[in-house]
Protein backbone atom coordinates (compact mmCIF):
# COMPACT_ATOMS: atom_id res chain seq x y z
CA UNK A 1 0.00 0.00 0.00
CA UNK A 2 2.97 2.33 0.49
CA UNK A 3 5.22 1.41 -2.44
CA UNK A 4 5.37 0.91 -6.20
CA UNK A 5 7.03 -1.96 -8.00
CA UNK A 6 6.76 -4.83 -10.44
CA UNK A 7 5.63 -8.39 -9.80
CA UNK A 8 6.44 -11.31 -12.10
CA UNK A 9 4.02 -14.23 -12.01
CA UNK A 10 4.73 -17.90 -12.64
CA UNK A 11 3.49 -17.23 -16.18
CA UNK A 12 6.40 -14.83 -16.61
CA UNK A 13 4.03 -11.85 -16.82
CA UNK A 14 5.35 -8.62 -15.33
CA UNK A 15 2.67 -6.39 -13.82
CA UNK A 16 3.13 -3.07 -12.09
CA UNK A 17 1.61 -2.32 -8.70
CA UNK A 18 1.10 1.18 -7.32
CA UNK A 19 1.00 2.58 -3.82
CA UNK A 20 -2.43 3.46 -2.47
CA UNK A 21 -1.46 6.47 -0.39
CA UNK A 22 1.52 8.62 0.53
CA UNK A 23 2.59 7.68 4.04
CA UNK A 24 4.26 11.06 4.61
CA UNK A 25 0.93 12.82 4.10
CA UNK A 26 -0.74 11.02 6.99
CA UNK A 27 2.38 10.53 9.13
CA UNK A 28 4.76 13.45 8.48
CA UNK A 29 7.23 12.30 11.15
CA UNK A 30 7.38 8.71 9.90
CA UNK A 31 10.66 7.40 8.49
CA UNK A 32 9.00 4.63 6.46
CA UNK A 33 10.29 4.61 2.88
CA UNK A 34 10.37 2.09 0.08
CA UNK A 35 13.09 -0.50 0.54
CA UNK A 36 14.92 0.50 -2.62
CA UNK A 37 15.26 4.09 -1.40
CA UNK A 38 16.98 2.97 1.82
CA UNK A 39 19.23 0.49 0.03
CA UNK A 40 20.29 3.02 -2.59
CA UNK A 41 20.91 5.69 0.06
CA UNK A 42 23.15 3.31 2.02
CA UNK A 43 24.98 2.21 -1.13
CA UNK A 44 25.50 5.82 -2.25
CA UNK A 45 26.89 6.71 1.18
CA UNK A 46 29.33 3.81 1.08
CA UNK A 47 30.40 4.75 -2.46
CA UNK A 48 30.70 8.43 -1.54
CA UNK A 49 28.41 9.67 -4.30
CA UNK A 50 25.10 11.48 -4.59
CA UNK A 51 21.78 9.67 -4.58
CA UNK A 52 20.63 9.44 -8.21
CA UNK A 53 17.64 7.13 -7.84
CA UNK A 54 14.92 9.67 -7.21
CA UNK A 55 11.95 7.84 -8.75
CA UNK A 56 10.85 4.35 -9.70
CA UNK A 57 11.83 4.80 -13.35
CA UNK A 58 15.47 5.21 -12.27
CA UNK A 59 15.35 1.83 -10.53
CA UNK A 60 13.76 0.14 -13.54
CA UNK A 61 16.32 1.63 -15.94
CA UNK A 62 19.20 0.52 -13.72
CA UNK A 63 17.75 -2.98 -13.47
CA UNK A 64 17.38 -3.25 -17.23
CA UNK A 65 20.97 -2.10 -17.75
CA UNK A 66 22.19 -4.85 -15.43
CA UNK A 67 19.76 -7.57 -16.52
CA UNK A 68 18.80 -6.98 -20.19
CA UNK A 69 16.55 -10.05 -20.24
CA UNK A 70 14.18 -8.19 -17.90
CA UNK A 71 13.87 -5.22 -20.26
CA UNK A 72 10.19 -6.01 -20.74
CA UNK A 73 9.28 -4.77 -17.27
CA UNK A 74 9.55 -1.21 -18.58
CA UNK A 75 6.53 -1.91 -20.81
CA UNK A 76 4.43 -3.28 -17.93
CA UNK A 77 2.98 0.21 -17.35
CA UNK A 78 3.56 3.79 -18.55
CA UNK A 79 6.33 5.73 -16.84
CA UNK A 80 6.05 8.72 -14.51
CA UNK A 81 5.81 11.19 -17.40
CA UNK A 82 2.61 9.66 -18.76
CA UNK A 83 -0.30 12.09 -19.25
CA UNK A 84 -3.80 11.72 -20.68
CA UNK A 85 -4.97 14.98 -22.26
CA UNK A 86 -2.28 16.70 -20.21
CA UNK A 87 -3.52 15.16 -16.96
CA UNK A 88 -2.31 12.40 -14.69
CA UNK A 89 -4.67 9.52 -13.89
CA UNK A 90 -6.81 10.24 -10.81
CA UNK A 91 -6.60 7.68 -8.02
CA UNK A 92 -9.79 8.96 -6.37
CA UNK A 93 -13.27 8.98 -7.93
CA UNK A 94 -15.25 12.18 -8.40
CA UNK A 95 -17.36 11.33 -5.37
CA UNK A 96 -14.31 12.12 -3.26
CA UNK A 97 -15.21 15.81 -3.60
CA UNK A 98 -16.35 15.82 0.03
CA UNK A 99 -12.91 14.90 1.33
CA UNK A 100 -12.49 18.31 3.04
CA UNK A 101 -15.03 17.22 5.64
CA UNK A 102 -12.72 14.36 6.64
CA UNK A 103 -10.32 16.84 8.21
CA UNK A 104 -12.92 19.37 9.35
CA UNK A 105 -12.36 18.60 13.07
CA UNK A 106 -8.68 19.46 12.54
CA UNK A 107 -8.92 22.38 10.13
CA UNK A 108 -11.33 23.67 7.50
CA UNK A 109 -8.32 24.47 5.34
CA UNK A 110 -7.48 21.40 3.31
CA UNK A 111 -3.75 20.85 2.83
CA UNK A 112 -2.38 20.32 -0.66
CA UNK A 113 -2.59 16.75 -1.85
CA UNK A 114 0.78 14.95 -2.04
CA UNK A 115 2.51 14.65 -5.39
CA UNK A 116 3.38 11.27 -6.86
CA UNK A 117 6.76 11.57 -8.57
CA UNK A 118 7.05 7.86 -9.33
CA UNK A 119 3.99 7.20 -11.51
CA UNK A 120 1.49 8.81 -13.87
CA UNK A 121 -1.14 8.76 -11.10
CA UNK A 122 -2.26 11.45 -8.66
CA UNK A 123 -3.25 11.11 -5.00
CA UNK A 124 -6.38 13.07 -5.80
CA UNK A 125 -9.66 13.17 -7.70
CA UNK A 126 -8.16 15.91 -9.86
CA UNK A 127 -6.97 14.17 -13.00
CA UNK A 128 -8.16 12.04 -15.89
CA UNK A 129 -10.80 9.40 -15.21
CA UNK A 130 -12.34 7.58 -18.14
CA UNK A 131 -12.43 4.68 -20.54
CA UNK A 132 -9.11 5.58 -22.18
CA UNK A 133 -7.13 4.88 -19.02
CA UNK A 134 -4.33 2.37 -19.77
CA UNK A 135 -5.29 -1.07 -18.50
CA UNK A 136 -2.25 -1.23 -16.22
CA UNK A 137 -3.26 1.99 -14.46
CA UNK A 138 -7.03 1.65 -13.88
CA UNK A 139 -7.45 2.63 -10.20
CA UNK A 140 -11.16 1.83 -9.89
CA UNK A 141 -14.27 1.02 -11.93
CA UNK A 142 -17.10 3.54 -11.69
CA UNK A 143 -19.92 4.39 -14.06
CA UNK A 144 -23.06 6.37 -13.28
CA UNK A 145 -26.03 4.09 -12.68
CA UNK A 146 -23.94 0.92 -12.49
CA UNK A 147 -22.64 -0.90 -9.46
CA UNK A 148 -18.94 -1.69 -9.25
CA UNK A 149 -18.95 -5.16 -10.90
CA UNK A 150 -21.18 -3.96 -13.75
CA UNK A 151 -19.10 -0.81 -14.20
CA UNK A 152 -16.26 -2.99 -15.48
CA UNK A 153 -18.37 -3.66 -18.57
CA UNK A 154 -17.61 -0.08 -19.65
CA UNK A 155 -13.89 -0.90 -19.76
CA UNK A 156 -14.27 -4.16 -21.71
CA UNK A 157 -14.64 -4.78 -25.44
CA UNK A 158 -17.72 -6.87 -24.55
CA UNK A 159 -19.36 -8.07 -21.37
CA UNK A 160 -16.92 -10.44 -19.72
CA UNK A 161 -14.38 -9.80 -22.47
CA UNK A 162 -10.91 -8.30 -22.56
CA UNK A 163 -10.13 -4.76 -21.46
CA UNK A 164 -10.43 -2.22 -24.27
CA UNK A 165 -6.81 -1.13 -23.99
CA UNK A 166 -5.37 -4.62 -23.71
CA UNK A 167 -4.75 -6.92 -20.79
CA UNK A 168 -2.34 -5.49 -18.20
CA UNK A 169 1.22 -6.72 -17.96
CA UNK A 170 3.77 -8.05 -20.41
CA UNK A 171 5.20 -11.55 -20.84
CA UNK A 172 8.95 -11.39 -20.34
CA UNK A 173 10.29 -14.71 -21.53
CA UNK A 174 8.47 -15.46 -24.77
CA UNK A 175 11.43 -14.32 -26.87
CA UNK A 176 14.09 -16.14 -24.87
CA UNK A 177 15.64 -19.40 -25.99
CA UNK A 178 13.84 -22.28 -24.34
CA UNK A 179 15.90 -24.93 -22.61
CA UNK A 180 15.05 -28.59 -22.66
CA UNK A 181 12.53 -29.42 -19.96
CA UNK A 182 14.67 -32.35 -18.83
CA UNK A 183 17.30 -29.96 -17.48
CA UNK A 184 14.91 -28.90 -14.74
CA UNK A 185 14.12 -32.46 -13.61
CA UNK A 186 16.43 -34.46 -11.38
CA UNK A 187 17.39 -37.71 -13.13
CA UNK A 188 15.42 -40.64 -11.80
CA UNK A 189 18.59 -42.62 -11.15
CA UNK A 190 19.74 -39.92 -8.71
CA UNK A 191 16.68 -40.12 -6.45
CA UNK A 192 16.49 -42.47 -3.48
CA UNK A 193 13.24 -44.06 -2.44
CA UNK A 194 14.18 -44.77 1.16
CA UNK A 195 16.90 -44.55 3.78
CA UNK A 196 19.21 -47.55 4.13
CA UNK A 197 21.48 -47.32 7.16
CA UNK A 198 23.30 -50.50 6.14
CA UNK A 199 24.20 -49.01 2.76
CA UNK A 200 24.68 -45.52 4.20
CA UNK A 201 21.98 -43.99 2.01
CA UNK A 202 19.61 -41.28 3.23
CA UNK A 203 16.27 -39.99 1.96
CA UNK A 204 15.82 -36.41 3.20
CA UNK A 205 12.53 -34.55 3.53
CA UNK A 206 12.06 -30.93 4.71
CA UNK A 207 10.63 -30.15 8.14
CA UNK A 208 9.33 -26.59 8.44
CA UNK A 209 9.05 -24.43 11.53
CA UNK A 210 7.32 -21.06 11.71
CA UNK A 211 10.37 -19.47 13.36
CA UNK A 212 13.21 -21.33 11.68
CA UNK A 213 12.13 -21.71 8.06
CA UNK A 214 13.18 -18.16 7.12
CA UNK A 215 16.95 -17.81 7.34
CA UNK A 216 16.77 -14.01 7.41
CA UNK A 217 13.95 -13.78 9.96
CA UNK A 218 15.79 -16.13 12.32
CA UNK A 219 18.64 -13.61 12.53
CA UNK A 220 16.38 -11.42 14.66
CA UNK A 221 17.18 -11.96 18.38
CA UNK A 222 13.47 -12.08 19.24
CA UNK A 223 12.82 -14.79 16.66
CA UNK A 224 16.06 -16.63 17.42
CA UNK A 225 14.92 -17.15 21.01
CA UNK A 226 12.03 -19.22 19.67
CA UNK A 227 14.16 -21.51 17.50
CA UNK A 228 13.84 -25.21 18.29
CA UNK A 229 16.89 -27.41 18.70
CA UNK A 230 18.23 -28.27 15.25
CA UNK A 231 17.94 -32.05 14.88
CA UNK A 232 17.35 -34.82 12.40
CA UNK A 233 13.78 -36.11 12.67
CA UNK A 234 13.47 -39.89 12.61
CA UNK A 235 10.30 -41.91 13.09
CA UNK A 236 10.06 -44.09 16.19
CA UNK A 237 9.71 -47.29 14.15
CA UNK A 238 12.71 -46.47 11.96
CA UNK A 239 14.79 -45.66 15.02
CA UNK A 240 14.17 -49.17 16.36
CA UNK A 241 15.10 -50.76 13.04
CA UNK A 242 18.22 -48.62 12.70
CA UNK A 243 19.26 -49.03 16.34
CA UNK A 244 19.13 -45.27 16.92
CA UNK A 245 18.08 -43.53 20.13
CA UNK A 246 17.04 -39.94 20.77
CA UNK A 247 20.12 -37.78 21.19
CA UNK A 248 22.37 -39.95 19.02
CA UNK A 249 24.31 -38.10 16.34
CA UNK A 250 23.98 -38.71 12.63
CA UNK A 251 26.41 -37.30 10.07
CA UNK A 252 24.79 -36.78 6.67
CA UNK A 253 26.82 -35.82 3.61
CA UNK A 254 25.01 -34.21 0.67
CA UNK A 255 26.06 -31.87 -2.12
CA UNK A 256 29.71 -31.77 -0.92
CA UNK A 257 28.81 -30.76 2.62
CA UNK A 258 28.58 -32.78 5.80
CA UNK A 259 26.11 -31.91 8.54
CA UNK A 260 26.05 -33.48 12.00
CA UNK A 261 22.95 -33.14 14.19
CA UNK A 262 21.39 -35.03 17.08
CA UNK A 263 18.39 -37.28 16.46
CA UNK A 264 14.87 -36.37 17.55
CA UNK A 265 12.27 -39.12 17.48
CA UNK A 266 8.84 -38.21 16.07
CA UNK A 267 5.68 -40.08 15.27
CA UNK A 268 4.57 -38.24 12.13
CA UNK A 269 7.37 -38.98 9.67
CA UNK A 270 6.97 -41.40 6.77
CA UNK A 271 8.85 -44.67 6.89
CA UNK A 272 12.37 -44.57 5.51
CA UNK A 273 12.73 -40.77 5.65
CA UNK A 274 14.96 -38.46 7.66
CA UNK A 275 13.60 -34.96 8.24
CA UNK A 276 15.91 -31.96 8.20
CA UNK A 277 15.12 -28.53 9.77
CA UNK A 278 14.61 -26.01 6.97
CA UNK A 279 16.40 -22.74 7.69
CA UNK A 280 18.72 -24.23 10.31
CA UNK A 281 20.84 -26.22 7.87
CA UNK A 282 21.69 -25.23 4.30
CA UNK A 283 20.43 -28.21 2.33
CA UNK A 284 19.60 -26.71 -1.05
CA UNK A 285 18.99 -29.91 -3.02
CA UNK A 286 17.40 -32.54 -0.74
CA UNK A 287 16.69 -34.75 -3.78
CA UNK A 288 20.41 -35.27 -4.42
CA UNK A 289 22.10 -38.47 -3.24
CA UNK A 290 22.96 -38.34 0.45
CA UNK A 291 25.01 -40.61 2.67
CA UNK A 292 24.38 -41.13 6.38
CA UNK A 293 26.31 -42.68 9.23
CA UNK A 294 26.04 -42.76 12.97
CA UNK A 295 28.81 -40.97 14.88
CA UNK A 296 29.75 -40.96 18.55
CA UNK A 297 30.26 -37.21 18.89
CA UNK A 298 29.85 -34.03 16.82
CA UNK A 299 32.42 -33.58 14.09
CA UNK A 300 34.33 -30.34 13.62
CA UNK A 301 32.50 -28.47 10.88
CA UNK A 302 32.93 -25.70 8.35
CA UNK A 303 30.62 -23.79 6.01
CA UNK A 304 28.76 -20.49 5.55
CA UNK A 305 26.06 -21.23 8.11
CA UNK A 306 28.65 -22.60 10.49
CA UNK A 307 30.61 -19.35 10.17
CA UNK A 308 27.54 -17.34 11.12
CA UNK A 309 26.89 -19.56 14.09
CA UNK A 310 30.54 -19.47 15.15
CA UNK A 311 30.59 -15.65 15.10
CA UNK A 312 27.61 -15.52 17.40
CA UNK A 313 29.20 -18.14 19.63
CA UNK A 314 32.26 -15.95 20.23
CA UNK A 315 30.01 -13.25 21.67
CA UNK A 316 27.82 -15.53 23.76
CA UNK A 317 28.16 -17.17 27.16
CA UNK A 318 29.67 -20.64 27.45
CA UNK A 319 26.34 -22.07 28.55
CA UNK A 320 23.95 -22.78 25.66
CA UNK A 321 20.22 -22.30 26.02
CA UNK A 322 18.60 -25.70 25.60
CA UNK A 323 15.88 -24.12 23.42
CA UNK A 324 18.37 -22.79 20.84
CA UNK A 325 20.58 -24.40 18.23
CA UNK A 326 24.10 -25.26 19.36
CA UNK A 327 26.72 -22.98 17.71
CA UNK A 328 29.13 -24.58 15.28
CA UNK A 329 32.89 -24.75 15.33
CA UNK A 330 34.86 -24.02 12.19
CA UNK A 331 37.64 -26.06 10.61
CA UNK A 332 39.82 -24.75 7.82
CA UNK A 333 41.25 -28.00 6.53
CA UNK A 334 38.18 -30.17 5.98
CA UNK A 335 37.96 -31.39 2.36
CA UNK A 336 34.21 -30.84 2.13
CA UNK A 337 31.88 -28.10 3.32
CA UNK A 338 30.44 -29.44 6.55
CA UNK A 339 28.30 -28.06 9.33
CA UNK A 340 27.36 -28.82 12.88
CA UNK A 341 24.36 -26.97 14.32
Amino acid sequence: AEADGTLVSAEGRAQRFFQVYDNDYYHPLSSIKEGWRWLHAVHSSLEGRDVDWTQLDDVINALIATHPKLAGIKEAAPDADYRMAGLKIARQPRRYSGRTSMRAPVSVHEPMQPKDLDTGLTFSMEGYSGKQTPSAMIPFAQSAGWNSPQAWNKYQDKVGGNLRNGDPGVRLFDQLERLATRQYVAPETMSLTTTDMQQGQAKLVPIYNIYASSMMASRSPVVAEQLPVAAWRVSIDDAKDWNIAAGDYLAIEIDKQQITLPVQLVGYLAEGCIGYPVGQVSIIHPSMPASVRKVDAPITMMGSMANDANDSALNSNTETNINRATPATVATTAPTTTQEV
